[in-house]
């Protein structure tokens, strides 16, 4: 049952009004050929440098983003860029974790420092990202954006890094920067199998309030190049880019996304679009974006009830976030509000990010939230029956009748697994006393040691065709950029 913090009719007003602000305010632009291209369509219009979605051009959008549903991607269920970030509403009871590639930063917890995010930091990564995928279906292709590289190659790298040390193969959602876009193409191509190398699929996030702007909107320009896929998002922040009421962020957030859907499906009507409301909350003693306060649970708890109300079949990832740049109370206090309201408010699918937002990779943290979730999941299911209670009294009569401890029983022995975790991460002292003798060890260490046992477990080779090929194109980026190419051992 999900708890919803909106009322029906508050959530149909939000729609209908967010529908109708693009139609009255426009879209700013500093895109001279989407000014030009939109021009010559008759379902906008355009005045003093804004493009204005006519209503007919907003309802046609809707129709058009009520139909489309997330693609079922490869063979694992992986799609290696921004579609990844949506999940379609499913009846089954499972979840789904996904362990996010943005950070740029380590954590290095023992120093208590913030590092810059190396090569070797996400190959390590990642090899135990594809460990835990293999032992508990978690979801992702590397830790971060190595940064001991040039600036053009550090999407490149990521995605390398991925395709050789994941099975899941590689994936980045940074920017690509137009020089190497070609390049980079080439390399996804090869490793996807794609039938159309000419084909993309786009990231917009659109500045608030109501601008259509974006590095990647060239994409849309470039010869031979064919827009198959769009995602629009917008990140209004609440008081600071965006109305201060929750209701009335989601309004702006909804209307930047409907309405820049609107325009470009309107231009380019073959690509498929998907929107990405994302409103955000900020600290309101330094005016930056705010994440694990109850503000910012809030706005995602409304989040999949404003998509849900929107007919669309698919929902967003619940993003878990802090501004906790160490693991602690701190960290784990704001994980928890995230795991628990996102559960309440409905969602199976959940994008893990470590620390400090979404900059800092801490694998401790990473393993702790795994856990934190998974637990979280556990603890909410329905218990089964299954004879239990027959069986329990059997099990009774056995003891008395034999004057035994309930631990002695067949029943204990076959099913104590079923409902106890036995693999758990932290060494848990029932009594402090137990914790003295044990020698008062740190609650990390026995994170630490997991991490480094599952490391130890790794082994993995992608297929040597494809990755040779691509390793030639990387080395000539390389050679263009007087840049060490990495070590892929």
């Amino acid at each position: 049952m999900m708890h919803e913090l909106l009322t029906e009719n508050l959530v149909y007003e939000l729609i209908a009004e967010a529908s109708k602000i693009p139609v009255r305010t426009g879209f700013k632009t500093r895109n001279d050929e989407l000014l030009r291209k939109a021009a010559s369509v008759k379902t906008l219009f355009i005045k003093n440098g804004r493009i204005y979605p006519s209503a007919e051009a907003m309802q046609e959008c809707l129709t058009h983003i009520k139909l489309n549903h997330v693609p079922d991607g490869d063979i694992k269920g992986n799609h290696h860029g921004w579609q990844d970030m949506i999940v379609n509403h499913y009846p089954e009871q499972k979840i789904i974790i996904k362990l996010t590639d943005l950070p740029y930063q380590y954590c290095d917890y023992k120093t208590r420092q913030i590092l810059p995010l190396k090569r070797k930091h996400v190959i390590d990564g990642t090899k135990l990202m594809h460990v835990l995928s293999e032992q508990k279906d978690i979801k992702g292709y590397t830790c971060g954006v190595p940064q001991d590289t040039a600036a053009q190659l550090k999407p490149i790298e990521q995605y390398l890094i991925g395709f050789r040390y994941n099975h899941n193969g590689g994936g980045t959602i940074q920017s690509v920067a137009p020089e190497i876009e070609e390049d980079f193409s080439k390399i996804r191509a090869i490793a996807e199998d794609w039938e159309n190398p000419d084909e993309r699929n786009v990231m917009l996030f659109l500045p608030s309030p109501l601008i259509l702007d974006s590095d990647e909107l060239y994409l849309f320009f470039k010869t031979r190049i064919k827009v198959k896929g769009l995602m629009i998002g917008s990140m209004p922040m609440m008081g600071m880019s965006g109305p201060v009421d929750p209701a009335g962020v989601y309004a702006l957030g909804l209307a930047e996304v409907l309405g820049g859907a609107a325009i470009l499906h309107a231009l380019f009507p073959e690509a498929r679009i998907y929107v990405y409301p994302h409103p955000q909350a900020m600290d309101p003693r330094t005016g930056q974006m705010s994440f694990g306060t109850v503000e910012h649970a809030r706005l995602e708890m409304m989040k999949i009830q404003v998509m849900k109300a929107l007919g669309l079949s698919y929902y967003n990832l619940k993003d878990i976030m802090t501004s906790a740049q160490m693991p602690g109370s701190l960290a784990q206090g704001d994980k928890a509000l995230g795991f628990f309201t996102g559960l309440m408010a409905g969602y199976k699918a959940f994008n893990l990010m470590s620390l400090s937002t979404d900059q800092v990779w801490s694998p401790i943290q990473a393993l702790m939230d795994v856990e934190a979730l998974s637990t979280a999941w556990k603890a909410i299911q329905p218990v089964e029956n299954n004879n239990a209670i027959l069986r329990a009294t059997n099990t009774i009569r056995e003891v008395i009748e034999n004057n035994y401890l309930f631990a002695e029983t067949v029943d204990t022995l076959m099913n104590l697994k079923i409902h106890y975790e036995t693999n758990i991460l932290h060494d848990r002292f029932q009594a402090s006393e137990n914790w003295q003798y044990a020698g008062r060890p740190e609650e990390l260490d026995s994170v630490e040691q997991k991490q480094a046992e599952l490391i130890a477990q790794w082994n993995y080779s992608p297929p040597q065709d494809k990755f040779q090929k691509i390793i030639d194109i990387y080395h000539k980026l390389c050679n263009s950029y007087n840049t060490e190419p990495l070590k892929l051992d």
